[in-house]
């Protein structure tokens, strides 16, 4: 079930640094003004039919439910739809490990029994998500700009899925499963049974198709960062994609830590070597006083040695794959050469950028 999940959570957490850059917490709150409108608007005609008003009333009233959302340029609904697509991928995400984390306790049975000797409890490691941002999707996935099938799993994975997040979410707000003999445990089980197919289905393709438009939108915006001559956020970006596609291979090839010395490091060691000439292009850049005042950066080292530190667990990695041994992962943390290690650092440099260039 985890395979690749990984992989797909560091890209996930890559492209929403960079739509944020674009989108913001503004045009969030534009967002949601524009759905208080919308909700608004709503009502109001229902009202409007239910008193049997006149009809040239309720066609005022579309107009301005049109009106609002002109109000948010085109281009910013498309950052702001696709940034919520994202935040929706990354709960599914959870969503997918809580599926993967319930059944290393539970028998994967039509009947709900607990597996013996896991030395684990009943809802281990197992989390939910509240439904706004599921909710927000929905809204979004009936607006323009139209994202044609994307907008089409969302509507049909959004009632298995919310169904998961509140499920997920029960179990682990409570301890008391063992009382009256699991009775809880076995509704929720049926739960989990009913929508787990469909959501793991659904949401792999969901998160491919989002995994692949943000490639594009992040060539895109790199482009542009170098045409401009935005060197040090260029490199800073190019460093964390570099890392992505790193990820990507890995899981196009089907490896994880549990199968890691199966890794063919061909691609890798090409990855790499960019990696290293990108991150050098990065210090270099940020050693500049002039790209500094350009950028509008007081900080030479705004990222304190993390590109590097990528670069180290990356070999590492490549080090544990050529040892021909196995990372040890039955500790609580991840190991050096493993490839959850190097998927943490990309994740810590993802949260950097967005510290240094969005918020």
């Amino acid at each position: 079930m985890r395979k690749g999940i990984l992989a797909k959570a560091a890209a996930l957490l890559l492209t929403l640094a960079f739509v944020l850059a674009g989108c913001g917490n503004k045009a969030k709150e534009e967002w949601q003004t524009l759905k208080q409108d919308r909700t608004d608007g709503k009502e109001n005609a229902a009202q409007q039919e239910d008193a049997d008003t006149a009809e040239d009333d309720m066609a005022s009233g579309k107009e301005n439910t049109a009106a609002g959302e002109e109000d948010i340029p085109p281009e910013q609904m498309d950052l702001i739809k696709y940034n919520y697509y994202v935040e929706l991928n990354n709960q599914l995400i959870e969503i997918l490990n809580s599926i993967d984390y319930y059944y290393q306790v539970v028998e994967d049975a039509e009947e709900f029994s607990l597996l013996p000797d896991t030395g684990l409890t009943y809802g281990y490691r197992v989390y939910g998500n509240n439904t706004d941002t599921l909710e927000d999707c929905l809204l979004l996935a009936d607006m323009e700009p139209s994202y044609g099938d994307v907008d089409a799993l969302v509507k049909e994975m959004a009632q298995p899925l919310g169904a998961l997040m509140q499920t997920f979410l029960d179990i682990s707000s409570s301890n008391d499963y063992a009382d009256n003999q699991y009775q809880k445990a076995k509704e929720y089980h049926a739960v989990i049974r009913e929508n787990t197919d469909v959501v793991v289905e659904l949401g792999y393709s969901f998160m491919d198709a989002i995994d692949e438009m943000g490639d594009a939108k992040t060539a895109e915006e790199e482009e542009k960062m170098k045409a401009e001559g935005n060197l040090i956020i260029y490199n800073a970006s190019r460093s964390i994609s570099i890392g992505k596609q790193i990820l990507d291979e890995v899981y196009e090839q089907g490896v994880n830590d549990s199968n890691l010395t199966d890794l063919d490091l061909t691609e890798i060691q090409i990855l790499h070597d960019e990696l290293v000439e990108v991150v050098a292009d990065f210090d270099a850049a940020t050693a500049d006083n002039d790209q500094l005042i350009k950028e509008s950066l007081s900080n030479s080292r705004p990222f304190d040695g993390l590109y590097d530190g990528l670069i180290d667990a990356l070999e590492w990695m490549m080090k544990q794959v050529e040892s021909g041994t196995l990372p040890d992962m039955s500790g609580s943390g991840a190991p050096l050469g493993s490839l959850e290690h190097f998927s943490e650092v990309l994740g810590q440099c993802v949260d950097r950028y967005n510290s240094v260039f969005v918020e």
